[in-house]
């Protein structure tokens, strides 16, 4: 049985490289649980975390558990927050500290225990409710697939804030497992954990393991430790078919991909040691069932993980629009599902191009462009002009700073992968692709450099 907050028996924690006494943690849960509740914090009455800091995010995750509070994990959320009871803040040690605030807090469903903004990336951000049955579920299910136990030491260089992070948290919660949090990803301090602290799980998004993947080229000993590993997830954004090919041949590994949105838990999907299936997002988790429905084959989902609905900011009501009428979450990503669970995502509904009546899925243009010499990264959008259908734009992430050469390289590369009419017609090549707060490409600012772009020429 999971142990309760405030009981010595918490699983094992260490921040920054600080092994966390259990005794010492769980003063700071019963204290902080204490606060939000003398802040009015409870059922339907939510707390808010306000940091990033690991010990914070854990504590406060833990004590709004005990005083029966939503958790508003904002991240980077809009202008149109949820006014909360309390606010949990840092200190200059990282140890929590509670504020009262100021405005009038938002009734909220007494169901809800944790409210997680989307990132955003194709729309106006949403906060989804889910409820504490769904956390419990997705955590338990989560371990069972990776087969975590007890024994294992999970590496968490990401924010807590985010459903990915949150959803390690979970797994930790329901499995004992020793959880090493960190502040955030570093190349060298990621290697030094992996020699020193005999880890058996790293969690990361693909733009660290582009840089791990680097490192384990040049460096034997990097390729060795990261090989060593039982559990090399990576989520967040897609795994490129590139990323995922140079890191087995870099490592001798594979990396442990799969699919999962803020609004189903977040995981519906994983590839797990020794049970991977290239070429998909792995199989659906114990309770999760998929189907295919529409035009573009839309995957929607039925699982205990699922949201309450997104909730106003202004109201505290759920929408639950999202849901078709018996209850199945419409992802908005097209796909295929086998008779034996094993899911295949091609991209979402509303990023699908279509150039001169024929279908084109960004990633597949995207894996085309990375294969130019110079691109670090790539993006692609379509920007509609009448009916013309899209028109192919790729933004190009590079260091070189002779951007024609790398547009070059980059129409070449695409003239080799790609047939006509998926060919980029515009190649934009800049130092830093624009990123969402997990880590995901905004492809709604690049679509307005697109536009804006294509409007000045017109």
């Amino acid at each position: 049985m999971t142990p309760r907050p405030g009981a010595e028996g918490l699983p094992r924690l260490t921040v920054d490289g600080e092994h966390i006494e259990p005794a010492h943690l769980a003063r700071l849960v019963t204290r902080t649980a204490r606060e939000l509740a003398a802040a009015g914090a409870g059922p339907g009455r939510a707390a808010a975390l306000a940091c990033d800091h690991p010990l914070t995010a854990v504590v406060a995750a833990l004590a709004a558990e005990s005083a029966g509070a939503p958790l508003l994990l904002d991240g980077a959320a809009p202008a149109r927050r949820i006014a909360p009871a309390a606010v949990v803040h840092a200190t200059g040690s990282g140890e929590p500290v509670v504020t009262a605030a100021p405005a009038r807090p938002l009734d909220v469903p007494e169901e809800t225990a944790a409210v997680f903004w989307t990132s955003g990336s194709s729309g106006d951000p949403k906060a989804v409710a889910v409820s504490a049955a769904a956390l419990a579920h997705q955590g338990r299910a989560t371990a069972a697939r990776m087969r975590v136990t007890a024994e294992d030491r999970l590496l968490l260089p990401l924010p807590l804030r985010h459903a990915y992070g949150y959803s390690v948290l979970r797994v930790w919660r329901a499995t004992g497992a020793h959880l090493y949090a960190e502040s955030g990803f570093h190349l060298r301090g990621t290697l030094t954990r992996l020699a020193d602290e005999g880890i058996t799980s790293l969690d990361g998004v693909p733009t660290m393991y582009r840089m791990l993947t680097a490192e384990a080229a040049r460096d034997p000993r990097a390729a060795r430790l990261l090989a060593a590993l039982r559990i090399r997830g990576c989520g967040g954004d897609v795994l490129t078919p590139a990323l995922y090919d140079d890191f087995l041949e870099a490592t001798g590994a594979p990396l442990h991909d799969g699919y999962g949105l803020s609004e189903a838990g977040p995981n519906v999907a994983l590839n797990a040691p020794g049970d991977v299936r290239p070429g998909t997002v792995g199989k659906l988790l114990d309770g999760v069932r998929a189907r295919l429905s529409g035009p573009h084959r839309e995957i929607q989902i039925a699982s205990p993980s699922l949201m309450l609905g997104y909730l106003d900011p202004a109201t505290g009501g759920l929408d639950r629009g999202a849901f078709t009428a018996d209850g199945w979450l419409r992802t908005g990503d097209t796909g295929a599902v086998t008779d034996d669970g094993w899911l295949t995502v091609g991209g979402r509904v509303k990023e699908v191009l279509v150039v001169h009546g024929e279908t084109v899925a960004p990633t597949v243009v995207e894996d085309a462009v990375r294969a130019a010499d110079g691109v670090s990264d790539a993006a692609v959008v379509g920007v509609r002009r009448g009916d013309r259908g899209d028109t192919v734009w790729a933004f190009v992430e590079s260091p070189d700073t002779d951007t024609a050469a790398v547009a070059g390289r980059v129409a070449e590369a695409c003239r080799r992968r790609l047939p006509p009419h998926a060919r980029p017609r515009t190649v934009r090549v800049v130092p830093e692709l624009p990123r969402t707060g997990s880590g995901k490409y905004d492809r709604v600012r690049l679509r307005a450099w697109a536009s804006d772009t294509t409007a000045a020429a017109a």
